[in-house]
């Protein structure tokens, strides 16, 4: 399971479907990845939003267990197609080529990923975009 930014986010900033995506968490801890481009998205908006609980928040999520995988260039060719064929943004480019690459689905809660021709799970209502 490839965790989108958006997930992890909404949990540390207790947005409406941080439940949902804690137990979602729990429920796939043994096979959660996360692009390492998705963790950086990840502290800078942490930084931007609450730049007071920045360090607890980074050791959080350093210390998850969450495999951190950097893109190779076969990740970057896929991420590069995905922007070119859906309506992601940069980051969410490489969440789609991690999760295609390890065949794998993609964990979110942005509406974003509904148009994407690769498994994703997805609270029912999801309408937020980041």
């Amino acid at each position: 399971m490839v965790i989108d930014t958006s997930v992890w986010l909404s949990i540390l900033f207790d947005e409406a479907q941080a439940s949902w995506c804690a137990e979602q968490l729990n429920e796939h801890a043994p096979q959660l990845r996360m692009s390492t481009v998705s963790l950086a998205e990840a502290l800078i908006r942490i930084r931007d939003r609450q730049p007071q609980s920045y360090a607890v928040a980074e050791a959080a999520l350093l210390e998850s267990g969450i495999r951190f995988v950097a893109p190779d260039v076969n990740q970057a060719r896929s991420a590069a197609e995905a922007r070119l064929r859906f309506p992601l943004n940069l980051g969410d480019c490489f969440v789609y080529a991690l999760a295609v690459a390890e065949s794998c689905p993609i964990l979110t809660v942005d509406a974003d990923f509904r148009a994407v021709d690769h498994p994703v799970l997805m609270p029912p209502h999801s309408h937020q975009r980041r």
